[in-house]
């Protein structure tokens, strides 16, 4: 299977879309439990698989080195720059407050920029180990137990979704083909199904925040380390069975959608405007989204139409000076910067 197969953008851009769904289904998490069964169900395998294809397409390749300097720096380190002095101003201008900003400590969507480049600095590192999954769990595993991490460089989120950024990094294009085989492909909607139903049985204990979004160690989150490790084991068993299910049940061939998994950083880093405006809107108090028959599709095809807007060209040229800014003169020559890889 190539790397340029369709399934990947189709695989891109099906995950930023559940990811802005669970951001906007998540305010009323505390409302219902089938909703809230289906708000977690969608973020424990969306964000792991999200991660999981960026590690993917992070892998050596021929003609070009292990760490592109120019490309991080254009890509994720002035973006995130960007990116965390907005999400910080937006929430101001709402609350009509000052407040400082600090620019280690990530606002909200911005910390996917910072652990990416982290993760995009180590490559070398991952790709001279023997066992670099093994490793990468082991170090994931051993953040649980530390008291508390400062609110500094997104550590908990960093380590705690590195083994899916390996994962990508190790996963070779035959393993994706396996998940195209028939029989595959019919059982994954009932693997769906299950992983859905566990979440729901376990809803009480998962609501949280801190559990899915691997920001919390033992500690933090007021349990016993042997707890805490085994939960995060179940957790990742069912984001990697839920994550395999969810690629298989993607069409391989073209779609309509196909070309919008290019812009699937601009959807990520975009969405968060509009639905913060939808909160500080009221919308979420309507009578009309306190039943999760009501409240999932109705906020769900929200949810899916902003995902498609805010990846059509039109709105990738509006928004390009700020996600992919062309810096020019800034950054030495391609040659000069491979030479010093």
């Amino acid at each position: 299977m190539s790397e340029r197969h369709p399934l990947f953008d189709n695989a891109k851009f099906a995950a930023v879309a559940l990811v802005v769904c669970a951001h906007t289904w998540m305010p009323l998490l505390e409302r219902d439990r089938t909703l809230a069964a289906a708000v977690l169900t969608v973020a424990a395998f969306s964000m792991p698989v999200f991660v999981t294809l960026c590690g993917y397409f992070s892998r050596p390749r021929p003609g070009r080195p292990q760490v592109d300097g120019a490309r991080l720096v254009a890509g994720l380190a002035v973006p995130y720059l960007v990116f965390q002095v907005l999400y910080n101003l937006v929430p101001m201008a709402l609350e009509r407050r000052l407040a400082p900003i600090h620019l280690l400590e990530p606002r909200w969507l911005t910390w996917f920029l910072l652990s990416l480049l982290i993760w995009r600095l180590t490559v070398p590192l991952w790709t001279a180990l023997r066992y670099p999954l093994p490793v990468a769990v082991a170090v994931a595993a051993g953040f649980g137990a530390v008291n508390a991490f400062p609110p500094e460089l997104a550590l908990g989120r960093t380590l705690g979704f590195l083994p899916w950024f390996v994962l990508g990094l190790v996963l070779t294009p035959d393993r994706f083909a396996l998940l195209r085989r028939p029989a595959v492909r019919r059982a994954a909607p009932a693997v769906l199904a299950a992983v859905f139903a566990v979440v729901w049985w376990a809803v009480p204990g998962l609501l949280d925040p801190g559990w899915l979004e691997y920001t919390e160690s033992a500690g933090q989150l007021r349990v016993g380390y042997p707890l805490w490790l085994a939960v995060r084991v179940g957790l990742a068993a069912l984001a990697l069975v839920a994550g395999a299910a969810f690629l298989a049940v993607l069409p391989e061939g073209p779609t309509r959608f196909t070309a919008l998994g290019a812009a699937s950083l601009y959807v990520y880093l975009l969405h968060g405007f509009p639905l913060k405006l939808l909160q500080a809107s009221g919308v979420y108090r309507a009578g009309v989204l306190h039943h999760w028959y009501t409240a999932l599709p109705l906020l769900g095809a929200f949810a899916l139409g902003l995902a498609v807007v805010l990846a059509l060209p039109p709105v990738v040229r509006l928004f390009a000076p700020v996600v992919q800014p062309r810096l020019g003169r800034l950054l030495a020559e391609p040659a000069r910067v491979h030479r010093q890889a």
